[in-house]
């Protein structure tokens, strides 16, 4: 009989996911199977769930909202990425058969504005609205990709300063981004808000006929912002399911050894 490798989302909510798809289409590419469970957990329950997860033959794990950032606490095999973000998205075990964590939100990000968007971060002024651990997890990626600038704007301006000091990018408030005269080549929607039919706003002054605007929210979560960009006459506009997708095949890479295509799993949820 063939192994079925045990794989997991941590997280609350997560029946929304689409994760097990996304990760039954890699494994099917390999000829493996795998068993990618959901496990909606309480921020008091996670560290004892994850540790039981992988000594019951767990062989990977992802962590998603809200608890990006608190897992951090719990694990001390931490890449260098995911340090420097300050979150986890991706867990997997050592050759000691030690918990260790990574982050493969930037790398998917960053693969998706290439691979989807067309769209090189080298020496472009970029925007992210927003300053929680969706920012965290893609700002040290796009800071590697050598921008121009990069200006983290924030409804407190404490959480944008944070992320900014880190990064050596810029950060403001909304009532200072509302006084900003830059043109931005690349707009991301990192606020949660959207989750609940509300967006963080830029104008129309901030961009021009080549802006891309990038929600990294997907389905209906993203209309606000992408709606709100179409009203202001942008042209280039994407939700992060493409994010999703490459983040994913990230984490299917550190678990199997494997990097899966993209393409068809992309083209099939769109």
């Amino acid at each position: 009989m063939s192994r079925v490798y045990k794989l997991a989302l941590f997280g609350n909510p997560v029946c929304h996911s689409l994760s097990p798809h996304i990760h039954q289409s890699f494994a099917s590419q390999y000829g493996l199977k795998v068993d990618y469970q959901l496990i909606k957990v309480a921020a008091n329950e996670l560290e004892k769930a994850v540790v039981d997860f992988f000594c019951c033959n767990g062989v990977g794990a992802n962590i998603t909202l809200p608890y990006k950032s608190l897992i951090i606490n719990n694990v001390s095999n931490i890449s260098k990425i995911a340090e420097k973000a300050q979150a986890i998205n991706t867990l997997y075990l050592n050759d000691k058969a030690e918990i260790c964590a990574d982050n493969t939100d930037g790398t998917g990000f960053i693969n998706d504005l290439n691979n989807r968007c067309g769209f090189n971060c080298q020496d472009k002024k970029i925007l992210i609205l927003g300053a929680g651990g969706a920012t965290q997890g893609i700002v040290p990626a796009i800071m590697l990709q050598q921008p121009q600038s990069l200006t983290v704007a924030n409804r407190t301006i404490e959480k944008a300063v944070a992320i900014a000091c880190y990064s050596n990018a810029k950060g403001i408030t909304l009532m200072q981004l509302k006084q900003l005269n830059s043109k931005f080549d690349l707009i991301i929607h990192a606020s949660s808000l959207g989750h609940h039919s509300q967006t963080l706003k830029f104008f129309d002054y901030q961009i021009h006929q080549n802006t891309i605007c990038y929600d990294l929210s997907y389905a209906q979560a993203a209309v606000p912002f992408m709606q709100y960009s179409i009203k202001l006459g942008v042209n280039k506009i994407y939700d992060g399911l493409g994010m999703l997708v490459e983040q994913a095949a990230c984490a299917f890479e550190i678990w199997f050894g494997l990097k899966p295509s993209t393409k068809f799993i992309l083209k099939n949820l769109s």
